[in-house]
């Protein structure tokens, strides 16, 4: 499961920071520089950055979630869960670094408490799509793991994905998840209509992939195969695509 990418929360960070008097001059620079660095893929400046920050202002909690968002960066996801707590426990306010909490708490497979955290930053921020998504994505995992409860959660992703899909029409992951929902429910018809509008905003291998088996389930052969095919122009050593291929060719007609 892909997870967005945790820089994309910096702007608002940025300017709250700019705004606030009891953050001293010099650390709320410091802090321009190290989302600039992590912008800039430079997280070994962007950690040294936010260290500097934290010097001039031990308590600053965006510093913290700064380098949080480093570790996770590097896929040090216990690290980050650390960092952005302790975030959380500076500022409960910052609705980012609950967001970040969230999706840390993912990645280590704490799946109910990455919820509480998601929730958390969504009540304080509804606009952020990376905690909106990741929270869709919970449930949805949840939906897999507790099959006598998965109509709830799915039920629930499914209001937190339109809930995305309103911000964001053409927003690719949640028509993809939405079409995942729908196959593994037996839904084919709505599984190929989502997958269509996913590959539309973003042809990734496994939206076109996603294709070819509900195409190739509801009879259209060809049109399987084509998309099977546009999964293997773009990912030619994935073994899904392959034995998806090889089933379209079986299809009749």
């Amino acid at each position: 499961m892909r997870r967005p990418a945790l820089t994309a929360l910096c702007a608002s960070l940025l300017a709250a920071c700019a705004s606030n008097p009891a953050v001293p001059p010099r650390a709320a620079e410091q802090l321009r520089r190290g989302y600039a660095h992590l912008a800039g893929g430079d997280a070994e400046r962007a950690e040294v950055a936010f260290a500097h920050a934290l010097e001039l202002a031990p308590d600053l909690a965006e510093g913290w979630n700064g380098l949080g968002v480093v570790a996770r960066s590097r896929e040090e996801a216990e690290t980050a869960r650390r960092h952005f707590a302790r975030a959380v426990r500076l500022s409960p306010e910052l609705g980012e670094a609950h967001a970040n909490l969230g999706e840390a708490l993912l990645a280590l497979q704490r799946g109910e408490e990455a919820e509480g955290a998601l929730r958390a930053a969504l009540r304080l921020a509804p606009d952020l799509p990376g905690a909106r998504l990741n929270l869709a994505r919970a449930l949805l995992h949840r939906g897999l793991l507790e099959p006598a409860r998965r109509e709830a959660h799915w039920a629930e992703a499914r209001r937190q994905y339109l809930h995305l899909l309103e911000a964001a029409p053409a927003g690719a992951e949640a028509h993809a998840d939405l079409a995942f929902m729908d196959w593994l429910s037996g839904r084919p018809e709505r599984a190929e209509a989502g997958w269509r509008r996913a590959v539309a905003a973003a042809p990734t291998p496994e939206a076109w992939h996603g294709l070819c088996l509900a195409l190739t389930r509801l009879g259209r052969c060809a049109e399987g195969r084509d998309a099977c095919d546009r999964c293997l122009g773009l990912a030619p050593g994935l073994e899904a695509c392959r034995r998806s291929r090889r089933a379209a060719d079986a299809c009749a007609p």
